[in-house]
C-alpha cells in the first residue's frame, strides 16, 4: 500500500455507515480526490483538518487508486463562513461548482488557487459577495474550457472596435452592435460590464475579485454569469439554490 502525501482544500464531506466518511477534496493540481476516513465520527478519531472547507496537509494510504486517510494537519480553516449564513451558502456554492468542473485525472492548479483566494475574499470581508461569485462563475468557467470569446463578433468573426459590444449567453460570444441586431439572442453590455468580465477572465488569480460595480452594470454581471453557468453546464445546483432562497424578502 502506497503512501501519498497532497495539500488540498475539502470541498464535500458526506458521512458513510455508522461510523466513518467520505471526503471530497480538490488537490493544489487541481485534481478531484474522493477520500475514505475510517472512524472519523468515532470519539477521539474526529480529526478538524478533515472537513469542508479546511485546506490541509494530507497523508493517504493509496490502493488501486482508492485513498484512505492516515493524517490530516490543518493549514487554514475558513470556519469563520459559518458565522455568516448567506456567506457560508455562497461558499458551499462555489465548492460545489468547482466541484463539478474537477476531474480525478485532470491536473488544472489555476482551479485550486481561484477557489482558495475566493474563500479568502468572503472571509475577509472586503470584497462585494455577489462580484466574487461572478468573477469566480466567469473566470472557473473559463478554466475548464467553457471562456467565452470577448474579442471578436461571435457573427461576423470581425474584431469589435468601437462600443457598443453585445453578449450572448448561449453562444458564449460577443457580437457589434449591427450584427446583434440583425440575428438576435444578443444582450447589449454595460461599457463597465464589459470591463469587469474582461478583468475576470484575464487577471492573476489572485487579483480576479479586485474591482467593483455598481448599478446596472453589477447586476448586469452577476445576472449574465450565473446565466452562463447555469446554460453551459446544463444543470442547477442545491447550494446556489439554497443561497438564493436567503436573499428572498421575508413575506
Amino acid at each position: 500500500m502506497a503512501e501519498v502525501k497532497l495539500r488540498a482544500l475539502v470541498l464535500r464531506e458526506v458521512d458513510f455507515g455508522d461510523w466513518d466518511r467520505y471526503l471530497t477534496v480538490l488537490a493544489e493540481d487541481g485534481r478531484k480526490v474522493e477520500i475514505l476516513c475510517k472512524n472519523a465520527r468515532r470519539g477521539k478519531k474526529t480529526n478538524p483538518a478533515a472537513r469542508q472547507l479546511c485546506f490541509s496537509e494530507f497523508i493517504l494510504a493509496e490502493r488501486g487508486e482508492k485513498y484512505a486517510l492516515r493524517e490530516a494537519d490543518l493549514v487554514h480553516s475558513f470556519f469563520v463562513l459559518a458565522e455568516d449564513i448567506e456567506r457560508y451558502a455562497l461558499a458551499c456554492y462555489l465548492c460545489e461548482l468547482t466541484s463539478a468542473l474537477s476531474d480525478p485525472g485532470l491536473e488544472s492548479p489555476a482551479l485550486c488557487r481561484l477557489l482558495l483566494t475566493a474563500l479568502l475574499a468572503l472571509e475577509r470581508k472586503k470584497r462585494d459577495p455577489a462580484l466574487v461569485k461572478a468573477a469566480f462563475e466567469l473566470r472557473v468557467m473559463a478554466e475548464s474550457g467553457y471562456a467565452p470569446d470577448l474579442t471578436s463578433c461571435g457573427v461576423c468573426g470581425e474584431v469589435i472596435e468601437n462600443p457598443p459590444v453585445c453578449f450572448s449567453v448561449r453562444a458564449g460570444t460577443a457580437a457589434d452592435a449591427k450584427c446583434a441586431g440583425r440575428v438576435g439572442g444578443y444582450a447589449q453590455l454595460v461599457d463597465s460590464t464589459l470591463r469587469a468580465m474582461l478583468h475576470a477572465l484575464t487577471a492573476e488569480p489572485n487579483k480576479v475579485y479586485a474591482f467593483a460595480l455598481s448599478g446596472p452594470a453589477r447586476e448586469q454581471f452577476c445576472g449574465m454569469a450565473e446565466e452562463y453557468v447555469k446554460y453551459h453546464l446544463g444543470r442547477e445546483f442545491e447550494s446556489l439554490r439554497f443561497y438564493r432562497s436567503l436573499q428572498m424578502p421575508m413575506k
